[in-house]
């Protein structure tokens, strides 16, 4: 039983690593970051609770896990996933997201390269059904983060994607858009907002205002 628990420790340690990202994102708050850092760390932990499961699983290499603990382990995973990429897109640009979630869940990957691919015999690394499957739905997962960090904000009940593909007249600009959603961009973005190629005239006279008066 001690053997499970310092094996269970030292996975979790293991995914410290992964919270180095957070330490490259700029212009936000201590709090935020250490928010950041803390859901991803419980997101790494569960999406290698998840593969190591499904994939013993799927090759039956090491025994069957009980279904219901699959399955418990894959909800775990799925039901901190969505309030993890929520709570990063509202505070970075989906770019940003991306890169900080799918870099973090890389370097887990990284981190147990070795160990799921070496051969235990000692002849160097192998490719077999397990370490496949395992590289499968580690994909798989990366791209649920990746599609989960998409979207875009919405400004007068209008989406990004479809106010593209609208004429210009209709085209719906933070002309409109509420003082503190001004405010909030350039809590996050600061003077860098005014260098947007997208704001139109009225959008920029807007956003300097604001941050003349905020520097006043």
């Amino acid at each position: 039983m001690n053997t499970i628990y310092w094996v269970f420790f030292i996975g979790l340690l293991m995914n410290i690593p992964s919270l180095a990202p957070v330490l490259f994102i700029r212009k936000a708050s201590k709090n935020v970051k250490v928010s950041m850092a803390l859901g991803l760390f419980l997101l790494n932990a569960f999406l290698v609770l998840s593969l190591v499961m499904v994939s013993q699983n799927t090759t039956q290499k090491y025994g069957l896990f009980p279904v219901w603990l699959v399955f418990a382990a894959l909800g775990l995973f799925a039901v901190t996933l969505v309030p993890t990429i929520k709570f990063i897109r509202k505070h970075l640009t989906i770019g940003k997201s991306r890169a900080v979630v799918l870099s973090s869940f890389l370097i887990v990957y990284a981190s147990r390269f070795h160990g799921v691919f070496s051969d235990v015999s000692g002849s160097g690394y192998i490719v077999n059904g397990y370490n496949a499957a395992w590289t499968f739905f580690f994909l798989f997962a990366c791209l649920l983060a990746y599609l989960g960090c998409a979207g875009s904000k919405t400004y007068s009940g209008y989406s990004a994607s479809s106010s593209a593909q609208q004429s210009d007249y209709f085209k719906p600009t933070k002309e409109y858009e509420t003082q503190s959603q001004i405010d909030y961009d350039i809590a996050v973005k600061g003077r860098s907002v005014l260098s947007d190629p997208n704001l139109s005239i009225v959008e920029q006279q807007r956003y300097r205002d604001a941050i003349e008066k905020r520097d006043n």
